[in-house]
């Protein structure tokens, strides 16, 4: 067992019970972003719901979230990537593809980051503070012009099969499909266990599995589509 000096647990708790209040203001408009490939550009709007200005930084990455913004090799471009945006006011993000060809016969993922640092207190204000910055962080998908079917058809085709112990789901679309629920049923549609529920995405041509016992016969799942809306299906599980 570790032991703290007394007057060091003290000074921790007078500093916590100082510290400002401070928390995210700048949200993004949307949940994910969808980049078709023959678009010269999209805009994300961004909003400061907070009192207070803040300084806000833009980047992309290829899905590393430990990645810093000038190691990034996504090939897009935002302007402006260091904006200011004052309270109840917005700022649209231009994003801009700026790479070679992607891969033309499927969608490909990156991570569109928002970084908000709050001001600092007033000078003189006399109160300890802590300074914290936020991120917030959402897919953008790249989506290659004349793919077959849709977005929205995709999660209708997911290939659900019983392999031993284990429910085996493929994806043969070119199309991000994420299942943020995930239930097993059984022939009459009792459920017999909820297998996911924290959000999985199945990139095209991926498969997953899950443990499950019990005689699986159907699925129900939920996925989110280009909006953020969510959608509900039902499935047969083949052998």
């Amino acid at each position: 067992m570790t032991h703290f000096p007394a007057r060091a647990l003290l000074a921790a708790t007078l500093l916590l019970t100082c510290i400002a209040p401070a928390l995210a203001g700048v949200i993004i408009n949307g949940t994910r972003v969808v980049y078709p490939a023959q678009a010269r550009e999209v805009t994300v709007q961004l909003t400061n719901t907070g009192d207070s200005p803040a300084l806000v930084q833009a980047w992309i990455d290829s899905g590393d979230p430990d990645q810093a913004p000038e190691d990034s090799a996504a090939p897009f471009l935002i302007t402006p990537p260091i904006s200011r945006i004052e309270p109840a006011r917005g700022q649209a993000l231009r994003i801009i593809f700026a790479g070679e060809a992607l891969p033309p016969q499927r969608e490909s993922v990156y991570w569109l980051n928002v970084l908000e640092v709050p001001p600092a207190p007033e000078a003189g204000a006399e109160q300890n503070y802590l300074q914290v910055a936020f991120r917030s962080r959402v897919k953008l998908f790249y989506r290659p012009q004349g793919l077959p079917g849709t977005a929205n058809e995709a999660p209708a085709a997911l290939q659900w099969r019983r392999e031993g112990g284990a429910l085996q789901v493929s994806n043969p679309t070119p199309f991000h499909v994420t299942v943020v629920e995930l239930r097993a049923l059984g022939a009459d549609g009792t459920a017999l266990a909820t297998l996911e529920e924290r959000g999985r995405m199945l990139a095209p041509g991926e498969k997953a599995r899950w443990a499950v016992d019990g005689a699986v016969r159907q699925v129900a799942f939920t996925t989110v589509n280009d909006y953020g809306g969510r959608a509900e299906y039902t499935s047969a599980v083949g052998p």
